[in-house]
């Protein structure tokens, strides 16, 4: 029996153990055993679960948000004197439409203009109530905080706001940035997680009123302390510090778990409610069904786990030799084949070939289109190489935007498919891979050096010659092929 067969069959014999003996725990456990496993274990698992989740999907804003707060094309489109909102607005559409958020926006200190993605909004001021929660974020001090507020911009849809200061290099208030969600969005998540868990699920803020529920009407309108069976603990739930707290009440004459963590990172109140009548009453029905399912499912895990082992090993294998944003080789990718041809050359001293590539202008042209264009422009590049090259040939990103060939080839072959690939860059048609405004600009070449394997080169020496050659090729001016003499 091999050792992969020794590990499935023990994992077996334990899931089956498992379900069989939790099952049985479960059914001979009192009301005061299912009381403790759910406040002990699987209240607070289920906290975890979720709370990992949540912070998940909302650090995300938050992070975009603070990139956005740092970001030197605003601070300079602020202190330049906000000449030109198109380009604040095609800056803030870009954010909005890479990372699927409901709103961006930007508010001037400096002139009180409200910049939306669609515009300029308005101006706000302080005799204006909607506008009092900018003057109370910069009153704060705080570096950011999440504000739910209707949004004015967007049709008056309630809506949660990340909101970052944004200062100058001698930390003078530039503006408030950030990014808006949906309430809706959030307020589906926790109806999932209902779902999932048979769980009630919402946020508050500090102060205990709601700001994300199931029930769109709960938001901003009910506190805590007016909650049917949670008065008494009110103060007490708001104090809830870094620990989890646990707090048990009756509502509706039924019993009611709950446990609530403090999210520091929103400065927020997660709540998780497990109704304990609920519970113990399904799990005395379903303790027979559990046995069956339990042991069906443990074959189902047995098969799922060496299925899943297989999968993911092969899609490890894959990740770690491929490039990230071209989805091409990378340095590892090229180390390996390298070892490969190296071995067949001192076995059939078949000829290989490295072609060095580097795009010529591409930082010029990255820096004045931004890096997302740059992306495309990279991404674009390897698909015109990869029909070039042939399903032997192995390209690899060594950099930036220098990429490598490693090909099963004479200098000469080599040099024809260098200048087949420096052709077909060269004829790349940027107007319709970018757009007519964009790509009418741009004008990106690749120079190529090549270098030929000999016996006992090292990758190092044989970039090192291939290197040799770029230079001359882009010291002639670029857009041309040089191989080694």
């Amino acid at each position: 029996m091999t050792h992969r067969n020794k590990l499935l069959l023990a994992l077996g014999v334990i899931l089956t153990l498992a379900f069989t003996g939790s099952s049985a725990i479960n059914y001979l456990f009192t009301r005061s055993s299912v009381h403790r496993e759910i406040m002990q274990n699987d209240l607070p698992l289920t906290m975890n679960n979720i709370f990992s989740d949540l912070t998940s999907e909302l650090n995300r804003p938050i992070v975009v948000a603070s990139s956005m707060a740092a970001d030197t094309f605003l601070k300079d489109w602020v202190m330049d004197g906000e000449r030109d909102v198109v380009k604040v607005k095609k800056y803030l559409i870009e954010i909005k439409e890479k990372y699927g958020f409901f709103s961006t926006f930007f508010v001037s200190s400096r002139t009180s203009n409200y910049y939306h993605f669609q515009g300029i909004h308005k101006k706000i001021n302080t005799a204006n109530e909607h506008d009092l929660w900018y003057y109370d974020f910069i009153d704060s001090k705080k570096e950011y905080e999440l504000d739910v507020d209707s949004d004015e911009a967007s049709g008056n849809i309630l809506t949660i706001f990340i909101n970052f200061r944004v200062e100058d290099i001698h930390g003078q208030l530039l503006g408030v940035t950030g990014v808006g969600l949906k309430v809706d969005s959030i307020a589906n998540l926790v109806k999932y997680y209902k779902i999932l868990y048979d769980r009630d699920v919402y946020l508050t803020d500090k102060t205990g009123v709601v700001q994300v529920h199931q029930n769109p009407e709960m938001i901003e309108k009910l506190r805590v302390a007016e909650m049917p069976g949670l008065r008494p603990f009110a103060d007490k739930i708001l104090a809830t510090g870094e620990e989890p707290e646990n707090f048990e009440f009756i509502r509706n004459g039924e019993t009611i778990l709950l446990n609530v963590r403090y999210i520091a990172e929103l400065d927020w109140l997660l709540f998780v409610e497990q109704n304990e009548t609920g519970a113990l009453h399904i799990a005395k029905m379903n303790f027979f069904r559990t046995l069956a399912i339990g042991l069906i499912s443990s074959i189902i895990v047995i098969s799922l786990t060496l299925a899943t082992i297989n999968s993911y090993q092969s899609r490890l294998e894959e990740i770690a030799v491929s490039d990230e944003l071209t989805g091409v080789g990378n340095r590892r990718k090229l180390e390996e084949e390298f070892s490969k041809a190296a071995y067949t050359f001192s076995r059939n001293h078949q000829n290989c070939s490295l072609i060095l590539m580097d795009l010529d202008r591409f930082k010029v042209v990255n820096d004045q289109l931004g890096h997302l264009y740059g992306d495309v422009i990279l991404k674009s590049v390897c698909r015109e190489i990869t029909q070039v090259i042939r399903p032997t040939d192995v390209l690899a990103r060594w950099g930036g935007d220098e990429f490598a060939i490693l090909a099963i080839s004479s200098p000469e072959d080599a040099s024809l498919m260098a200048e087949r690939i420096r052709k077909a860059i060269e004829e790349i048609d940027w107007v319709n891979i970018l757009n007519k405004k964009v790509g009418a600009g741009v004008n990106v070449t690749v120079s190529c050096g090549i270098a030929m394997y000999t016996e006992g080169d090292t990758l190092s020496d044989i970039l090192s010659r291939a290197d040799a050659s770029l230079y001359r090729a882009k010291h002639r001016g670029g857009n041309n092929v040089d191989s080694e003499a």
